[in-house]
C-alpha cells in the first residue's frame, strides 16, 4: 500500500519555489535587479538591515520570489495604498492595511523621537510627501521596492494615525502576496520592543 504524504500549504509553496530555484538563471536575475552576485554565485538581497543570500542550491534566508521574478522594473515614485495596489484582490481577501498600521500606532504614539531612531536603525530615512504635522519616512523594503510610512502623532483633537503606502510598481517587482508577507515582517521588525 502506497503512503500518501500531505504537505501543508506554506511548506508546499516553499518546496515548489526551491524546485524552481534549481533551474533559475540567478546571474540574470541579479543583473536585472541590480543586485550583487558574490563569488559563491549567491545573489545578495538586503532586507531590513540583513543580507539574504539566494543561489540555485538553496536559500540562506528566504526571498526566493523576488530573485525568481528578476524584474527590470524600477520604482514609479508614486505611492499608493494597499487597496489601490491590490485592486479587486483586496476586496475579497482578509489582509488589511489597518492590521499593519495599528501596531505602529500602538508602539509609537507619543514617541516620535523613538520612531525616528528605530526607523533609522532599519534603514529608514525622512522623505516623501505628507500633510502638516506628519512624519514621513521612506524605507527600501527591498532594492527597488520603497515603502512610505506617514505617521501623525496624537494631539488634543485627533488620535495617532499611521498610513503605509507602496510604490505603484511594487507588484511588478514582487508578487502581491509576497509583498504582503514582507510588509508584515517589516512591521514586526519596526514595532518590536527595544
Amino acid at each position: 500500500m502506497k503512503e500518501s504524504i500531505v504537505i501543508g500549504g506554506h511548506k508546499w509553496i516553499y518546496l515548489d519555489l526551491i524546485g524552481r530555484l534549481a533551474n533559475a538563471d540567478i546571474a540574470a536575475s541579479s543583473q536585472h535587479l541590480g543586485l550583487a552576485l558574490n563569488d559563491a554565485g549567491e545573489v545578495e538581497v538586503p532586507f531590513l538591515g540583513t543580507t539574504y543570500l539566494v543561489s540555485r542550491e538553496g536559500v540562506r534566508r528566504l526571498l526566493i520570489h523576488y530573485v525568481l521574478k528578476g524584474s527590470r522594473s524600477r520604482p514609479n515614485g508614486q505611492f499608493v495604498t494597499l487597496a489601490e495596489l491590490a485592486g479587486p484582490l483586496f476586496k475579497h481577501g482578509g489582509y488589511s492595511n489597518s492590521a499593519l498600521e495599528h501596531p505602529i500606532i500602538k508602539r509609537f504614539q507619543g514617541r516620535i523621537p523613538e520612531l525616528l531612531a528605530v526607523a533609522a536603525s532599519v534603514g529608514g530615512r525622512q522623505g516623501g510627501e505628507a500633510g502638516l504635522g506628519a512624519v514621513s519616512l521612506i524605507f527600501d523594503l527591498l532594492p527597488h521596492v520603497p515603502l512610505q510610512l506617514i505617521f501623525y502623532d496624537r494631539d488634543d483633537e485627533f488620535p495617532a494615525r499611521a498610513t503605509l503606502l507602496y510604490d505603484l510598481n511594487a507588484t511588478q517587482m514582487i508578487d502581491f502576496e509576497v509583498l504582503a508577507v514582507l510588509v508584515t515582517v517589516f512591521v514586526q521588525s519596526l514595532t518590536k520592543p527595544l
